[in-house]
Parts: structure tokens; C-alpha cells; sequence
């Protein structure tokens, strides 16, 4: 008997068309037991080792970093507002060079049209992400003062109605 973790990657709709993310960690003998499960749910299954909880610091460490993402994204509007400067223009920019991806592409265009319905990932849940990330840090040791921040802009977002709204209501709390 053997344990093996696999949080997955990936939206409703990303599962539906079996193309999710899954990150595995436990013996390599279990994983490649199960891996024919994976395969038909994911398009690709990443290991992390023998551990299998290495799995699940990996999921939480994706969505701290995703979190990020729409933080940095929603600051980036508001500055590019300020400026007189079309989130748009930029998002075409950063998305066709240095961050193409379903992250930048997605939530970017979320927060450049001021549209968080309907919600593809709550708010809520991303807070509980955050939360996770902020446990596993103390867990080690290991100071996270940008969680911290998008906690806190999370925490912002949620007092304002935005709970049920998708994820990327985050970058309102910059405008």
C-alpha cells in the first residue's frame, strides 16, 4: 500500500476536456500505477518525488504564484490608467511576448474590461489559496510579505461584495 498526491491544475472546462495539470508526488512505483488515471483526466502529469506531499506544496505554491499574477496585473491597470494608457493595448504586448498563457490572457482581459462574471474561479477560493500559501510558509519558515499583500487585497475585494465573483475582481482593489 502506498500514498500518492495529485492535486490538479485547471478549470471546470479544462477537466471536461481532460486537459488538466497534474502534479503528483509518492513513490514512483504508485504513480505509475496510477498514471493511466492521470492520462485520461491530463494533459500532463509533473512529478515531485517520493513524497507525497511535495505534490501538494507544489498546487499550493501555483495558486500563490497565479494569485501574484493577478495582483501584479490589476496594479499594472491602474498605473497604465493613470497614465492615460489602454490595459488592452498593453495586455496585447505582454501577452504575444514575455507572458503568453491562459494566465495573462484571461485574467488580464478580465480586469482591462472591468467583467468578473461569471466567476470561472470565486474570489473566496482564491483567499483560501492565499491562506494555504501563508500556512505552509509559517509551516517552514519562510516569510511571504507578497501573500501577505494579495491576502490583504483579497481580504479588501470579498468586504466589497466580490466573493462569488471571479478571481480577477483582485485587480479591482488597485483601481
Amino acid at each position: 500500500l502506498a500514498y500518492v498526491a495529485a492535486p490538479v491544475m485547471g478549470r471546470p472546462d479544462v477537466a471536461a476536456a481532460a486537459r488538466l495539470t497534474i502534479m503528483a508526488g509518492g513513490p514512483a512505483e504508485a504513480i505509475d500505477r496510477v498514471q493511466p488515471l492521470f492520462d485520461a483526466i491530463g494533459q500532463k502529469t509533473w512529478r515531485f518525488g517520493s513524497l507525497p506531499q511535495h505534490a501538494n506544496v507544489a498546487k499550493i505554491a501555483a495558486n500563490f504564484t497565479l494569485a501574484s499574477a493577478i495582483e501584479t496585473l490589476g496594479e499594472a491597470s491602474a498605473l497604465l490608467g493613470a497614465h492615460g494608457v489602454a490595459m488592452r493595448d498593453f495586455l496585447d504586448v505582454i501577452t504575444n511576448s514575455v507572458f503568453p498563457g491562459p494566465v495573462y490572457s484571461g485574467y488580464g482581459a478580465m480586469i482591462a474590461e472591468r467583467s468578473y462574471e461569471p466567476a470561472r474561479f470565486k474570489a473566496r477560493l482564491g483567499l483560501k489559496d492565499v491562506r494555504l500559501a501563508l500556512q505552509a510558509g509559517d509551516a517552514a519558515s519562510v516569510p511571504l510579505p507578497v501573500a501577505s499583500v494579495v491576502r490583504d487585497s483579497l481580504l479588501d475585494a470579498l468586504a466589497h461584495g466580490g466573493g462569488e465573483q471571479d478571481f480577477a475582481v483582485l485587480g479591482e482593489v488597485a483601481l
